[in-house]
């Protein structure tokens, strides 16, 4: 039986536009479109106060990007960005690549999202 998934994001959050690759795969535009990355990023900047946690001292050390609810780091996923460090992970939120290591305020629990039927089933995404 088919499911669908109604999301209701914050005002003025964009919805994710997908570009698909040459090899069949679909990824956010922002993943492969360093200008509309940078957009979303000045974004989650002005809206959630995304930043790196060593410029500001008022943070949880656990309330970082990397175990956040809306940080995709799914196999699918981390093809699209092309890193493989680990350190970069797309932000469901504000749609852009984000660093494992910063912050932003608008935190969730219960991450990263590490599979793709795990992140299909998240109702804040």
């Amino acid at each position: 039986m088919p499911t669908i998934m109604i999301s209701i994001m914050p005002d003025g959050i964009p919805v994710d536009k997908m570009e698909k690759g040459d090899d069949g795969s679909s990824c956010p535009v922002a993943t492969q479109d360093a200008e509309v990355n940078e957009v979303n990023k000045v974004q989650a900047i002005d809206e959630a106060n995304y930043r790196d946690p060593a410029d500001d001292g008022g943070f949880k050390l656990t309330d970082i990007c990397g175990n956040c609810g809306a940080y995709n780091q799914t196999e699918d996923m981390l093809k699209c960005i092309g890193d493989d460090s680990g350190d970069l992970g797309y932000c469901q939120i504000y749609k852009f690549m984000c660093k494992a290591d910063h912050t932003c305020d608008d935190w969730v629990t219960g991450g990263p999202i590490t599979a793709d039927a795990e992140g299909s089933e998240r109702d804040i995404l």
